[in-house]
C-alpha cells in the first residue's frame, strides 16, 4: 500500500492556527488550570513510572542476589564421582531438603543430571526463556504447586581437569509479586492523591489569582446598574484590585471618567442650544401674535441668528469629538492672531459704546497654544462679548503664560521653549459683581439683568471648555479698573521664545 503523502506546510500551519484560536477562546480560568495540572500529570505520571521501575529493579536484584548466595552453597556440595557422575555431600538439613518447599536446585553436565530433594521425583521445572522484566539474568518458572518461581542458572567448575556444570536455582516469586504489586499500588493512590492536591491547589490559584479580575467586573457591572455610580467614575473604580491589575483599573477609570465628561458636555451642548434658540423662536412668536404679518427681514434675521448657534454648536460638537481623539488636535493656534481678529470683531459688535478695546502683551516673541482654535475664540468670544456689555469705556486683555499650574512642565533649555499654560486676563470698568453674584454667575442661564441681551450661558460655556482643557477660570474684583475681572489658565503646548522687548 503506499505512503500517504504528508500533509503541505500551509495546511499545518493553518491547522496550528485554527487550534491556537479554538484555544485562545477558552476561558482564562480554564487555561491557567490547565497550564497548571496538564504538566503535573506529565511529572506524576513520567516520576511514577521511573520510581516503579527503580523499585522493581531494587527488589530483583535483591532477590537475585539471595539466589547467587544459595548457588555459591550449593556448588560447595557439589563435587564428581569416581565414574564422573555428579554428587551431592551430605549435610544438615537447610530449606532444599523439604519435599516442594518451594526452593529447588538442578545441576547438569551433559546427561548428568542431579537435583534437590525438594523436587523429590521431578527432573526439571518449565520455565521461560526470555529474562523477567527488570533482570538480565532471572526467568519466570512455575514450580510442582504450580506456585510462581524465579530461577537463575550459573555455571559451576567441578574437579581437576575442571568440568562445566550448569546450576539453576528456583526460588519462590509469590512474596516478591505481592511487593511488587503493593509498590504499584501505593504508586497509583499516591499519584492520585498528589493530582487532586493539585488540582485542589490549581482551583485555588484560579479563585484566588483571579478575584482581583471579578471585582473589576463587578465595580464595572455596578457602573451599568440604574443606580450605578453615577458621574463620579474615578470614585467609583478606587476600591483597590491589586497591585497587578491597578494600572489596568486606572486607565479604565480615566477613560470611563473621560466618555462620562464628554456625554456630560454633549448634554450640556443641547441644553445649551435650547436656551439659545428660545429666544429668537420667542420674538418671532410674539410677532406673529402682535401682526398678521411679520417683516421678511425680522424673519431673515431671527433664522440667521439661530443658523449661527447651529453652526456654533456644531463646532464645539467637533471640538468636542477632537478630545475624545487627542490625536486628532489641528494645528497649533497663534494666540495673538486669534486674540487680534476677536478684539476687532468686539471693537465692530460693540461700536455704539465707543470702548477702548486694549491688548497688553506680557510675553515676547511668537506665542502659540495647542488646541482648537474655535474652542479659544468661545472662550474668549464669550468673556469678552460680555465685557462689552457692561463696560463704562475700557477693556483690557492680557496675554501671558504661566507655569504655577502642577501640570504645567519646567521650560526646557532650548531656545527658551517650554511646556507651560496660556493665561488670559479679561478686564472691564463696569460696576462689577458683589461676592454673591461672584458666586453665581458660572451657573447656566443666570442673569443679573434682563434689560442687558444674552441667554446666561456665556461664562458657563467658557468655564466649561476651559475645564476641558485641565484649566480654569476665575472671576474677580479688578484692582485695576474696578470692575469684572476673569482669569482663563489653559493648558496645552504653550511654545513662547524668550527675548528682549522688541
Amino acid at each position: 500500500m503506499p505512503a500517504q503523502p504528508a500533509p503541505p506546510a500551509p495546511a499545518r500551519a493553518h491547522g496550528a492556527a485554527a487550534w491556537a484560536l479554538a484555544l485562545a477562546q477558552w476561558p482564562m480560568a480554564t487555561r491557567i488550570a490547565l497550564l497548571a495540572l496538564v504538566p503535573m500529570l506529565l511529572l506524576v505520571g513520567a516520576g511514577g513510572l521511573w520510581l516503579r521501575v527503580q523499585m522493581h529493579q531494587s527488589l530483583l536484584a535483591s532477590f537475585e542476589q539471595v539466589l547467587r548466595d544459595k548457588a555459591q552453597r550449593v556448588g560447595a556440595r557439589l563435587h564428581l564421582g569416581p565414574q564422573g557422575g555428579l554428587r551431592e555431600s551430605t549435610g544438615g538439613a537447610d530449606e532444599f531438603s523439604a519435599i516442594y518447599a518451594g526452593w529447588y536446585w538442578r545441576a547438569q553436565t551433559g546427561s548428568d543430571v542431579l537435583r534437590s530433594r525438594s523436587l523429590w521425583d521431578m527432573d526439571s521445572l518449565p520455565a521461560e526463556p526470555a529474562p523477567t522484566t527488570g533482570s538480565a539474568t532471572l526467568h519466570r518458572a512455575t514450580g510442582p504447586l504450580q506456585e510462581p518461581l524465579l530461577s537463575l542458572a550459573q555455571p559451576v567448575s567441578l574437579g581437576q581437569p575442571p568440568v562445566q556444570v550448569t546450576l539453576t536455582v528456583y526460588g519462590p516469586a509469590a512474596q516478591l509479586h505481592s511487593s511488587m504489586r503493593q509498590i504499584d499500588r501505593t504508586l497509583v493512590v499516591a499519584g492520585l492523591v498528589l493530582m487532586l492536591l493539585t488540582g485542589g491547589l490549581a482551583w485555588l490559584q484560579v479563585r484566588v489569582g483571579l478575584a482581583p479580575l471579578r471585582r473589576l467586573e463587578a465595580m464595572l457591572a455596578a457602573l451599568r446598574a440604574p443606580q450605578g455610580a453615577g458621574p463620579d467614575v474615578a470614585r467609583h473604580l478606587a476600591a483597590p484590585t491589586g497591585r497587578d491589575l491597578q494600572p489596568l483599573q486606572n486607565e479604565l477609570a480615566g477613560l470611563l471618567a473621560h466618555n462620562a465628561h464628554v456625554v456630560a458636555r454633549a448634554r450640556a451642548h443641547a441644553v445649551d442650544l435650547n436656551h439659545a434658540l428660545k429666544k429668537p423662536l420667542a420674538l418671532l412668536s410674539a410677532q406673529a401674535s402682535a401682526q398678521p404679518q411679520v417683516p421678511s427681514s425680522e424673519v431673515r434675521h431671527q433664522v440667521e441668528a439661530m443658523a449661527q448657534l447651529v453652526d456654533r454648536y456644531q463646532a464645539r460638537t467637533l471640538s468636542d469629538a477632537l478630545h475624545a481623539h487627542p490625536g486628532s488636535t489641528g494645528q497649533a493656534v497663534d494666540v495673538r492672531d486669534c486674540v487680534a481678529q476677536l478684539l476687532r470683531m468686539m471693537e465692530r459688535l460693540h461700536a455704539a459704546q465707543e470702548l477702548d478695546w486694549v491688548l497688553a502683551d506680557a510675553t515676547h516673541g511668537p506665542l502659540h497654544w495647542r488646541g482648537e482654535r474655535a474652542d479659544l475664540e468661545e472662550v474668549l468670544g464669550n468673556v469678552l462679548d460680555n465685557a462689552g456689555k457692561w463696560a463704562a469705556s475700557r477693556v483690557r486683555l492680557t496675554v501671558s503664560v504661566s507655569a504655577s499650574m502642577a501640570a504645567a512642565a519646567p521650560l526646557s533649555a532650548q531656545g527658551g521653549a517650554g511646556h507651560t499654560c496660556l493665561c488670559l486676563d479679561i478686564e472691564d470698568d463696569g460696576p462689577g459683581m458683589t461676592p454673591e453674584q461672584l458666586q453665581a454667575a458660572g451657573e447656566r442661564g443666570v442673569r443679573f439683568d434682563e434689560s442687558v441681551q444674552g441667554s446666561g450661558l456665556g461664562l458657563a460655556i467658557a468655564s466649561q471648555i476651559v475645564q476641558a482643557y485641565g484649566g480654569q477660570l476665575q472671576l474677580r474684583k479688578s484692582e485695576a479698573l474696578k470692575g469684572l475681572g476673569v482669569r482663563l489658565e489653559m493648558q496645552g503646548l504653550v511654545t513662547v521664545a524668550r527675548g528682549k522687548p522688541g
